[in-house]
């Protein structure tokens, strides 16, 4: 059938020749809105469950009025007595319903074949070998369609070269046995004789392989969804295709005039002036084309030789080179409908990376193995500010001069340089693939100046933060800086005095007055020293990284932390280890880290009555890293709060604002180290963090 001659008989067939069992969308005598959508949603696997009972009795009963008129219209040069056919496209019709609507329907199976005994043979229905072939035709049907949708899996489409090749030789095994197996049985029902063994089982395998090939494909093809939707849109196109259609069938009855009607005796000769139009329509329209055009050559075939009244003998030789045609027209139909398939995928494949390229917000470059750019999408043109032609066959290093293609360190951050010659941060990674056998690389770049911008943004707020922290803890420190300064001044204030007391005195003792001096200058130096170390604890900018001395930090923060830890009567522990190296650190703002902590465990234990109130810092060298420990002995931290303890606004103090421990693990994240605190079992709290050695 023409594939526009279809469309329009595929809505409005009922019952007759393959009527109710292969109508598409709508079947006349039932509501399209109830039977359509379950046709719609029924899939190779067999009948959705939408579908009602009486759906199923439907297809039941046009299958077996489809399998009575085949086999009556079929039924020609027949085996006396039990009508094995040269041509017998019931089989078709039976594997088709197997595979299309599933192995549910095997039941009706046997009812039909009884029928058409009972109709078109004339049989008993009640004689043995009647029974047995019945059952031995549904087994082999049954187990082919078993084969085909649940081991084999094919498409019922048969859109695909490894479809048709499973079908064709499921369906060459299966009638091999059918036609051994039943012929056996009738010589064993002393029904045949043993020498009518090969003319039987031959007619029988032609018949039965034949019918399928000529049909099923058919059946399979024009009821799978898939045809009905690539039929092309526009009245035009659909006018074009059944042109084209109506040729192509015209070209078949031409061809069969020609080999019957003017080769006469030698027709069989020229049989091979059908491939001529069955070839055309499988490359013109895939498998649907080439299905069609054999069952219109295997139809208009046995009406010819029918016509010209040729015996059984010349029947099978035809149908012999039918199979011929029959297995050429498919494979080539399919091979055609494969690569168009292919293609189509291809064109979706391609138009959706277009359309992604074409609104990605990264720069997205092809380039070849020297690193030129062969194609770029809209976003490159925005972020370097060049035209696409301007970007083509121009090296990728203009636009990123840091990009290495064979470094394999992934994403990469480096500078870009517009068209105007500015430079923008970016994110820069790079990919390989091999294409035509030569390397092309693809290549991802982002503008990464917002996020730059905005971290740079951070780090200065951060410094203002740790800054109006170091200046706040300074206000709370001024009267235990107070205390400590005013030792030196009254040791100083002691010693001037004793040196006047001396210089007045007679018989001046210089050895004294000297000694009195030096202790004077001690003390001054110790009272800068205080304040110097003030000055700079308070200093504000960026972090300067440099080599440092790890045990000299600890003990400066001793020192700063001394006067608050004696208010409050606390022992101050410092723990080091021998021959500590010196870290990478920005000295100011680590020991702010540390006097946190230390502050923080002073504010643990002020209000924490107990015979042992103690603060130890640590430091210790560990895995290539010097590690800062600050234990107290006070109440510990609650579980609760220790999950989101380094969070901002996180605090357990009444008058804290609960931003010193997220503004110092900052501070130590920049330093390439953590800063965590340790559960205990026991009482008290640990914090460590960790800095690299300055030689790494």
């Amino acid at each position: 059938m023409l594939p526009l001659c279809l469309g329009a008989l595929r809505r409005r067939m009922v019952v007759g020749f393959v009527g109710v069992v292969w109508t598409g969308s709508d079947v006349a005598i039932v509501s399209n809105s109830e039977l359509a959508p379950a046709w719609r949603g029924e899939t190779a696997n067999g009948l959705r469950a939408g579908w009602r009972p009486w759906s199923a009795g439907l297809i039941s009963v046009g299958y077996i009025a489809s399998f009575l008129v085949l086999d009556w219209i079929s039924f020609i040069h027949p085996f006396s007595p039990f009508g094995i056919k040269p041509w017998d496209p019931p089989t078709a019709l039976t594997l088709s319903l197997l595979l299309r609507f599933g192995l549910k329907f095997g039941w009706i199976v046997p009812v039909a074949i009884l029928c058409s005994d009972i109709f078109v043979r004339d049989l008993s229905v009640t004689a043995l070998p009647t029974l047995v072939s019945a059952t031995i035709v549904t087994v082999v049907h049954v187990v082919s369609a078993l084969l085909l949708r649940h081991w084999f899996k094919i498409d019922t489409g048969l859109s695909r070269v490894i479809d048709v090749v499973r079908f064709a030789a499921v369906s060459l095994g299966a009638t091999l046995a059918l036609a051994t197996a039943v012929v056996l049985q009738f010589i064993a029902a002393s029904l045949l004789t043993p020498g009518d063994f090969s003319a039987a089982a031959l007619r029988s395998w032609v018949g039965d392989f034949i019918g399928i090939l000529a049909l099923a494909p058919a059946l399979l093809v024009y009821s799978h969804p898939r045809t009905w939707s690539l039929l092309p849109r526009g009245t035009l196109a659909r006018l074009r295709l059944g042109v084209e259609s109506l040729v192509q069938v015209l070209g078949i009855l031409f061809t069969l005039w020609i080999v019957f009607d003017l080769s006469g005796a030698e027709a069989y000769k020229f049989f091979y002036l059908l491939f001529l139009p069955v070839t055309w329509m499988a490359v013109r329209q895939g498998v649907e084309g080439a299905t069609a055009g054999i069952l219109v050559t295997q139809v208009g075939l046995i009406l010819a030789l029918q016509d010209q009244g040729h015996e059984a003998t010349t029947l099978i030789e035809f149908q012999m080179l039918m199979l011929s045609l029959c297995l050429a027209g498919l494979f080539l139909g399919a091979i055609v409908s494969e690569r168009r398939m292919a293609n189509r995928a291809l064109r979706a494949n391609e138009a959706r990376l277009t359309a992604l390229l074409e609104t990605a917000p990264d720069a997205m470059f092809t380039l070849d193995s020297d690193g030129r750019i062969e194609s770029a999408n809209p976003a490159a043109e925005r972020m370097f500010g060049s035209a696409r032609d301007g970007l083509l066959n121009t090296s990728i290093n203009r636009l990123l001069p840091q990009l290495d293609l064979r470094a394999s360190d992934g994403l990469r951050e480096m500078p870009g340089t517009r068209g105007d010659g500015t430079n923008f941060p970016a994110e820069v990674a790079v990919g390989e693939a091999i294409v035509d056998q030569r390397n092309v690389y693809i290549a991802a770049a982002r503008d990464v100046t917002r996020r730059v911008d905005a971290e740079t943004w951070v780090r200065k707020h951060q410094l203002e933060l740790a800054h109006a922290d170091r200046v706040s803890m300074v206000g709370a420190m001024a009267s235990a800086i107070a205390h400590e300064e005013s030792q030196p001044l009254a040791a100083i204030a002691a010693y001037t005095r004793a040196c006047l007391l001396l210089l007045r005195a007679p018989g001046t003792d210089l050895a004294k007055i000297r000694n009195s001096l030096e202790k004077v200058a001690e003390q001054a130096i110790r009272a800068g020293e205080i304040l110097n170390r003030l000055r700079e604890f308070l200093q504000r900018g960026e972090m300067q990284v440099q080599p440092t001395d790890a045990a000299e930090l600890v003990r400066a923060v001793a020192e700063l932390a001394r006067t608050d830890v004696t208010v409050h009567g606390i022992k101050l522990v410092v723990d080091l280890e021998s021959d500590l190296p010196e870290v990478l650190a920005d000295r100011v703002h680590i020991e702010q880290v540390a006097l946190n902590l230390v502050r923080n465990a002073v504010d643990a234990l002020s209000d924490h009555p107990g015979e042992s109130r103690e603060i130890t810092i640590c430091a210790r060298q560990c895995d290539g890293r010097v590690r800062f420990i600050v234990r107290d002995t006070g109440p510990g931290i609650d579980p609760a709060v220790a999950s989101r303890l380094f969070q901002p606004f996180t605090t357990t103090k009444g008058s804290g604002m609960g931003l010193g421990l997220s503004i110092s693990k900052t501070i130590v994240e920049a330093h390439g180290g953590t800063l965590q605190y340790l559960p205990q079992n026991g009482p008290g709290a640990v914090f460590s963090f960790d800095l690299m050695l300055a030689d790494e």
